[in-house]
């Protein structure tokens, strides 16, 4: 290789000197212009390939591949919304294989790709049902279907017999509340009545109404008993009529004064069972009636 000789590089910077020198001011003019032509290409080139590589440098480092979206679990259902009478329903349908299926979140039987499930405890009305399959691997799927239940003939039956005889109830205990009213509108109209009678009565017979209340503060007295006491020579003495008048005006309860009576019977006596009816049913007795007699020996435990 040749060396460069002292004076090669000046000889060579005076050639092109005295090159420029030799250029006409045209000339001179176009030369300068295709120089910065050719360093704005030389400037590009270079600007553009730094970008390149940085761009290059960051996609390289910085991201990362996404991963592709999970498929979704191809799930049918071979019905669509209808009615029934049942309490519970089949459904059948399709789905990807390998997926798990649940009825309104009870496990479905599951062969291949098909399936079946009961919904079950439906009422009456419109039931919502909800297909669920999941796999792994796989977005989970739904469906829903809307069945409505209506009442069987059955059913219809036990209501309309159910609505009888809650019917024949509610007439029943409206009649007894009627009936009760009635007995105490007829009480209260009985006891104004003999208010009244009470307040027109003769003296003789409001008289005799007092002796009667006396009596029974005492002691036990039959109807036929109290009116004889009232009116016999032996007793006080009123006219019959005002007797009968004065025990007709009484506020009083013949069974429990014959329960009363065979008390006071047995306190200082013993009786039989149809010794004691007998006792207090007899004329030369208490003189009540038969069945006041047989309420009161039952009521004291003798009969």
């Amino acid at each position: 290789m040749a060396e460069a000789k002292p004076g090669d590089e000046s000889g060579a910077g005076n050639g092109l000197s005295r090159w420029w020198k030799s250029r006409s001011t045209k000339g001179k003019v176009l030369w300068s212009a295709l120089a910065v032509f050719v360093l704005l290409i030389v400037i590009g080139a270079v600007a553009g390939g730094s970008n390149n590589s940085t761009k290059a440098t960051s996609v390289g480092v910085g991201s990362v591949a996404k991963p592709p979206p999970e498929p979704t679990v191809q799930l049918h259902l071979n019905q669509g919304s209808f009615s029934q009478t049942g309490s519970q329903v089949t459904l059948t349908g399709t789905v990807t294989p390998g997926a798990a299926v649940t009825v309104n979140e009870h496990p479905a039987a599951v062969h291949g790709s098909a399936w079946h499930g009961t919904a079950q405890h439906l009422h009456v009305g419109e039931n919502t049902v909800v297909v669920r399959a999941s796999l792994t691997g796989h977005q989970s799927a739904e469906g829903t279907i809307t069945v409505t239940r209506h009442h069987t003939q059955a059913e219809l039956e036990a209501i309309a017999q159910a609505n009888k005889e809650r019917e024949a109830r509610e007439r029943a205990k409206r009649e007894q509340t009627e009936h009760v009213e009635r007995e105490h509108k007829e009480v209260e109209e009985r006891a104004e009545r003999k208010h009244q009678e009470v307040e027109n009565a003769t003296l003789s017979q409001q008289n005799a109404l007092k002796s009667a209340e006396q009596y029974l503060e005492t002691s036990a007295f039959s109807e036929a008993g109290l009116i004889e006491q009232l009116s016999s020579e032996a007793g006080s003495k009123y006219p019959h009529a005002d007797a009968v008048w004065a025990v007709e005006h009484l506020e009083v309860n013949w069974n429990e004064q014959a329960v009363k009576s065979a008390r006071q019977y047995l306190s200082t006596s013993s009786f039989s069972c149809q010794g004691l009816i007998e006792q207090l049913s007899s004329e030369a007795g208490s003189k009540f009636t038969v069945a006041q007699a047989e309420y009161a020996a039952n009521k004291v435990g003798l009969c």
